[in-house]
């Protein structure tokens, strides 16, 4: 009853300090991504000293053998995909501002590990299961599976990252994670949030049975309107808003790396975006309580 989350590179427990903090204990998976204990504790070293508002703080970790542990901070609203698509009250609770707000947040985050912080990281796993809300709902960025490399790199080689669904198409050529990989999948985060739909599934497949190629063949029909997610407002500046990050979000999806911005250009779109002047809205949604 511990699990909070699970997945390819990992599980996540929630656990107590002895004076009674509540933390994250990430449970590495296939410790053969290192060479050993030296380069783990080498990257951790590095990681740790990561600080960002819009990053989960890691606390410490920890290797026993081969096993190998994160601690985190807990947050205490759990991951964004929970709150898109697992919880009964998840359409009420993130109506487009608080939408918004998690995409630049997350944006921020992922800006900072790939230009604000030296030596560059990169994330190698970006999803909404790894995009965290603290008490506020302000978003954190889970960065445990990072990768570092020196400023003048673009990539690193190593065993192909991710998640399917938010795997960039030259991944499984090149084996090469790199920060427009990065985008990319970012770019499928922002389509999640438009869109209120899962990466991979049957409700996807005239687009080839992904979220990216379900989007692109809607609006190839032309009815591009459809694609956003119902409960979310149909006219006003908020709509306009949406069709700017799904603008931003297709760039993002290139399928050729060079023709995506870099995640410093997705913040400004973002920041452009949110500034838009709010006039009288159609449909207003709120999360209870405020």
């Amino acid at each position: 009853e511990h699990i909070i989350g699970d997945g390819g590179f990992g599980t996540v427990y929630k656990a107590a300090l002895p004076e009674g903090r509540r933390v994250a204990i990430k449970r590495l998976h296939g410790g053969h991504q290192f060479q050993g204990d030296r380069e783990f504790l080498a990257e951790m070293e590095t990681i740790g000293k990561v600080k960002h508002p819009n990053l989960v703080p890691l606390l410490g970790y920890c290797v026993c053998g081969d096993e190998r542990f994160l601690i985190y901070e807990y947050m205490e609203n759990g991951s964004l995909e929970i709150w898109l698509r697992n919880r009964a009250d998840a359409v009420e609770a993130l109506g487009w501002p608080d939408r918004l707000k998690i995409c630049l947040g997350s944006a921020h985050g992922l800006a900072f590990l790939h230009e604000g912080f030296v030596p560059h990281i990169i994330h190698r796993d970006m999803k909404s299961s790894n995009i965290l809300l603290d008490v506020n709902f302000e978003p954190r960025v889970s960065d445990g599976l990072a990768r570092i490399i020196s400023a003048c790199e673009t990539h690193v080689s190593t065993d192909i990252a991710g998640t399917f669904g938010y795997i960039p198409p030259e991944y499984g050529q090149t084996m090469k994670s790199s920060t427009k990989g990065d985008v990319y999948s970012f770019g499928v985060v922002m389509l999640e949030l438009l869109t209120g739909r899962p990466p991979t599934g049957q409700e996807d497949l005239e687009g080839g049975g992904n979220l990216v190629g379900w989007v692109r063949w809607v609006i190839a029909r032309g009815t591009r309107n459809e694609l956003f997610d119902p409960c979310l407002p149909v006219s006003g500046v908020w709509r306009e808003q949406m069709v700017r990050v799904l603008s931003i979000a297709l760039d993002c999806t290139a399928d050729e790396p060079w023709k995506r911005p870099s995640m410093v250009d997705v913040v400004k779109g973002l920041k452009m975006t949110q500034a838009m002047e709010c006039g009288p809205l159609v449909v207003t949604v709120s999360r209870g309580g405020t």
